[in-house]
């Protein structure tokens, strides 16, 4: 962009950061829909109330005849101060059961954490995007299933409790909640805010007035006199007496720092937890931390949450969302300040950060001399939250660049023969569509069906990374590129179809080449290191490979043809090794900084952000407890793609072969 389009959109987004917002009147709020209301002789006469609270009878008559006319007409008495200071109260008491802003500045104290005083509960821009994502499944009457990956002080903790006691104290009766932190002292300090939100409920509020007491004698559960709810603190070093509890919520706090120690796994904790809660409306499961590094129980749920592989919803809030994170600009200088901006501030912009953010970044990037620590403490997009070491291998913003071309694919299922094995696999080959399971496992992911309008030689190349049998080893990959797109100017090889699963060595290469026969008859390329060290007697690499050459005629050898002439044996399938490996990783770390491929796998996007430098500086791989088996079958793909000679029109002859065509290394 040019200076003058970032002043324009910078000012765009410091409007709307500068808003006006006011929960006493509703005005700028998001969280839920809202419309603009006028009742006449109200204390505030203009109101932006929440769709649900509009609808009731009470607000309907109130529009139509105004507070005086409801009071004389409704009531039955006449217009007095009194009369008047008591409708409010009645209005107010019955609009916090519609508007939770309206609730924590009207109903709700906390200790502020600058000045130390007792403030009303004022939401800030994060809390308020929280907020919205409670709400939404609240008012579809779904479970409110949240991972919250944190930056630094923005009050999501406070958030999701008080807007627990909201829930337990004018919602819900017999509503039992739990509390859990890595340590007893943050429930403690959780526990706390909530007491002093209890004793600082305001008079006005219908009922008797609201206390809570310890149950049954126990410091760590505390009953609600109003509601017969109890909340109950715990914490992963003690989590004793959590277990039995009959409760419908649970908030599980900096669950990054939860430790897995020898027969204490945090995810047995956190079963033990959800699993008494029965999941319906109100219902609620909150996990919620920084982020401690990828591989732990915490990052790998929130990527099983993003990409829709369990219940939670995903939320993250970025550094910049955070409005103290801002230094001042003069707006004389704001040319001067865009022409300064590098290629990382530039994508900063392009998140939604203004400049007045970036300023304030750069200036902290001085005193966090590191740049993954900086990246750590104040995270501009998740992946960077999770991103514990300075050693990954492929830059964020490229990561991000490649993530924005994927998406859901448009067919599941699986291409089928006549057989699983030997020649009638390739006979009558079709594909059969499938529900995608929960993780989408053993089925074939399909972006774009084979195009057989033209015949085309290696139009498509099939990639195979062979991983493990069992359930807990790694995965097998098989993944298409098409590369008709790269014989026109600009065109790039794109993936179209993907599948990930567990299964026999031998049935992998024929589904494999089932899939590669019915991308019409594509290159297919099979990593083979895992294939050549099997030392199973009937599941070795020359068994498993050699059975299907005579089948299938398009299989990638490195033997040259001039090594074949000399006699020496055809070794079929792509080795990786210390020579081969960083080829590829550069190659494909290229073609995503430059745009050279379209992936559609927002799996593979996950495997590049957890990918690094080991510390011995020499080997690549996977974080620890994370997968690398997409990247890998993505980088053999994308390497072989732009390697091997480029698609081209197939002419029919009358004299054709069978025989099986052998392709190698030495052809690219």
């Amino acid at each position: 962009m040019y200076a003058d389009e970032y002043i324009r959109v910078n000012r765009e987004r410091l409007a709307q950061i500068r808003a006006l917002y006011n929960p006493y009147t509703g005005e700028g709020s998001f969280s839920v829909p809202r419309r603009k209301v006028y009742i006449k002789d109200c204390p505030i006469e203009t109101l932006y109330l929440p769709n649900t609270f509009i609808d009731t009878g009470f607000v309907q008559m109130l529009i139509r005849m105004g507070f005086n006319g409801y009071i004389q007409n409704i009531v039955g008495i006449g217009v007095s101060e009194k009369a008047r200071k008591d409708l409010w109260a009645l209005f107010c008491s019955e609009r916090i059961n519609h508007d939770f802003e309206f609730y924590a500045i009207a109903v709700i104290t906390i200790a502020d954490k600058i000045s130390g005083l007792d403030i009303p509960f004022l939401l800030n821009r994060p809390q308020r995007k929280l907020l919205k994502e409670f709400e939404q499944l609240r008012i579809a009457g779904k479970p409110i299933d949240i991972i919250i990956c944190k930056a630094r002080q923005w009050g999501g903790s406070t958030m999701t409790q008080l807007y627990m006691l909201w829930i337990q104290s004018i919602h819900k009766i017999n509503w039992n909640s739990v509390i859990c932190g890595h340590v007893e002292a943050a429930s403690r300090n959780v526990s706390g805010m909530l007491q002093k939100a209890v004793d600082n409920i305001p008079d006005w509020i219908p009922g008797k007035k609201m206390k809570t007491s310890p149950y049954q004698g126990s410091s760590k559960t505390r009953s609600i006199n109003t509601t017969n709810s109890r909340y109950s603190i715990g914490s992963a070093e003690k989590p004793e007496g959590l277990r039995s509890e009959n409760i419908a919520m649970a908030h599980l706090t900096e669950v990054g720092l939860w430790k897995a120690t020898k027969g204490k796994r945090p995810e047995d904790l956190v079963q033990s937890i959800f699993g008494s809660i029965y999941s319906g409306p109100y219902t609620m499961k909150i996990l919620e931390s920084t982020a401690k590094g990828v591989g732990n129980y915490f990052h790998r749920t929130w990527l099983d949450a993003v990409d829709g592989r369990n219940n939670f919803t995903p939320v993250f809030v970025a550094w910049f969302e955070i409005e103290i994170y801002s230094a001042h600009i003069d707006t004389s200088t704001y040319k001067e300040f865009v022409a300064s901006l590098n290629e990382y501030e530039q994508w900063l912009f392009e998140l939604g950060a203004t400049l007045e953010a970036i300023k304030w970044y750069r200036q902290k990037s001085m005193e966090i001399k590191d740049k993954w620590r900086m990246c750590s403490e104040y995270p501009s997009t998740a992946s960077e939250a999770f991103q514990s070491t300075g050693r990954r291998i492929f830059p964020q913003r490229y990561v991000e660049q490649i993530r924005k071309t994927t998406m859901e694919a448009c067919f599941y299922g699986d291409f089928e023969g006549k057989a699983q094995k030997g020649k009638d696999a390739f006979v009558d080959i079709r594909f059969t569509k499938m529900q995608p399971t929960t993780n989408k496992d053993n089925l074939c992911q399909i972006w774009a069906m084979p195009d057989k309008t033209l015949a085309y030689r290696d139009r498509y190349v099939v990639s195979v990374d062979v991983g493990g049998v069992s359930s807990n080893a790694d995965y097998s990959v098989i993944k298409v590129a098409d590369r008709l797109p790269m014989l026109e100017v600009g065109g790039v090889p794109e993936i179209v179809c993907e599948w990930h699963g567990h299964i026999e060595h031998d049935l992998l290469i024929w589904k494999a080449a089932q899939i590669a026969k019915a991308y019409c008859n594509a290159l297919l390329v099979i990593e083979s290191n895992t294939l050549e060290t099997e030392g199973t007697e009937g599941d070795n690499f020359e068994y498993v490979l050699d059975e299907i050459v005579e089948d299938y005629n398009n299989l990638y050898s490195r033997t040259s043809p001039e090594q074949i002439k000399q006699g020496m044996p055809v070794k079929y399938g792509f080795h990786t090794n210390t020579k081969t490996k960083p080829a590829i990783i550069n190659h494909l770390k290229a073609a995503m900084r430059d745009f050279l491929y379209i992936e559609r796998s927002q799996a593979t996007t996950f495997e590049m952000d957890t990918y690094e430098l080991k510390d011995n500086g020499k080997e690549m791989g996977a974080s620890e407890g994370c997968h690398d088996d997409l990247l890998m079958c993505t980088a053999i793909l994308i390497y072989v793609c732009y390697k091997w000679a480029m698609p081209r029109l197939i002419v029919k002859s009358n004299n054709s072969s069978k025989k099986t065509r052998i392709v190698s290394e030495a052809s690219i």
